[in-house]
């Protein structure tokens, strides 16, 4: 029995043996946005409020660049990979306490065992 994945551009076919899995994560990303992408687009024609999203973007564009150290100076594209690396920085950070948070318990909890 054979599956058929339809996409925007073409339709594939996948063999029982052949499993989804296999794809690479970053291929599922780009086809889950560009549906999202879609959808967005349609319900904006469909809604008619195409000014009022606009200006909402625009809004929340203007935020993440207040909030992005430098962002003010960045164009759109150039600010999503800023911001992306800034949460990473974050991400390491954050990881970064705990690890030592838990290394300084840690000796706390020997200092007690040996009366330190």
């Amino acid at each position: 029995m054979e599956k058929t994945l339809a996409t925007p551009d073409t339709a594939r076919s996948l063999s029982p043996s052949c499993s989804v899995a296999a794809e690479s994560p970053a291929a599922g990303f780009e086809r889950r946005t560009k549906r999202r992408l879609s959808q967005t687009k349609a319900s904006v024609c469909v809604s008619g409020e195409e000014d009022e999203d606009e200006e909402e973007i625009k809004e929340k564009i203007e935020a993440l660049q207040r909030i992005i150290p430098g962002g003010t100076a960045l164009g759109v594209d150039a600010l999503f990979e800023e911001t992306a690396g800034y949460i990473m920085s974050l991400q390491c950070q954050i990881k970064t306490i705990k690890v030592l948070t838990s290394f300084l318990q840690r000796l706390d909890k020997q200092d007690m065992k040996f009366g330190g």
